[in-house]
């Protein structure tokens, strides 16, 4: 796969600004994410029995003090492990999250995906309700281009499209004065070869030429939005709505 240092460094850029915060990088140990000096460490329960939430975020003192939770596991096409950043909260509580995984082979390419879904925690360090805010994290999908060797001279021999996705949650630089921070999201998505789209066959554009083969960025969903916590909703609310990327974010 390529586009991961062009993917990195247009993030890099668009998320600049939110480099302050509260966000503390977790480490994954074994099956649970710990930050550096162990002080906190995140697990993952089991949702109860009819609960549409398969798995959600606990925070405890140190791993011991994680009694029946589990860090990683699987339900069918889904894997979940903690998400590596933990936030604290002026009440004490917590933003923690789950990170949900999820894969599809096709013929000849196949595709893998991953969405954070954040949790607010209370100070004893349980979900205090499902999530607040859910959004792609990364994504990237490869596909197979070329049948015979028309099509490889068509596509110039770039035989596979491939699309990649990553975004980037972070707080805001002036988070807010409330328990709730103002949350960053930057996103970057591009695809190779230039002009391929998943909505439509490859082979029905024009030849490719050598200068075509290059990595190309999709200005709508490389995009930056501001999430504001909605009291009367429970859940984190954007500034402008997100467009659809899903040709991205779903394998």
């Amino acid at each position: 796969m390529i586009l991961p240092v062009l993917l990195s460094a247009l993030l890099q850029a668009a998320a600049a600004p939110s480099a302050e915060v509260q966000l503390q990088p977790l480490k994954l140990v074994d099956d649970f994410a710990c930050t550096a000096d162990s002080r906190w460490c995140v697990g993952l329960l089991e949702g109860a029995a009819g609960d549409d939430t398969a798995v959600r975020p606990v925070v405890r003192a140190d791993l011991s003090a994680l009694p029946g939770a589990t860090g990683d596991v699987s339900y069918g096409q889904e894997t979940y492990q903690p998400w590596t950043s933990l936030m604290s909260l002026a009440d004490g509580g917590f933003l923690a999250g789950v990170d949900v995984g999820s894969s599809a082979m096709y013929s000849g390419g196949g595709g893998q995906a991953s969405t954070v879904a954040l949790y607010r925690l209370d100070a004893a360090g349980d979900a205090m309700g499902g999530p607040v805010l859910t959004v792609p994290l990364m994504s990237s999908v490869l596909i197979r281009a070329c049948f015979g060797e028309k099509d490889m001279k068509q596509r110039a021999g770039a035989c596979h499209d491939e699309y990649s996705f990553e975004g980037k949650l972070t707080a805001a630089p002036n988070a807010g004065s409330g328990v709730m921070p103002t949350l960053i999201y930057a996103t970057a998505a591009t695809a190779f070869p230039r002009g391929v789209s998943r909505s439509k066959d490859s082979l029905e554009n024009p030849p490719l030429k050598p200068a075509d083969l290059v990595a190309t960025r999709d200005p709508t969903c490389s995009f930056e939005r501001r999430f504001t916590f909605d009291a009367a909703t429970g859940v984190y609310q954007p500034d402008r709505p997100l467009p659809d990327c899903s040709d991205y974010t779903v394998p």
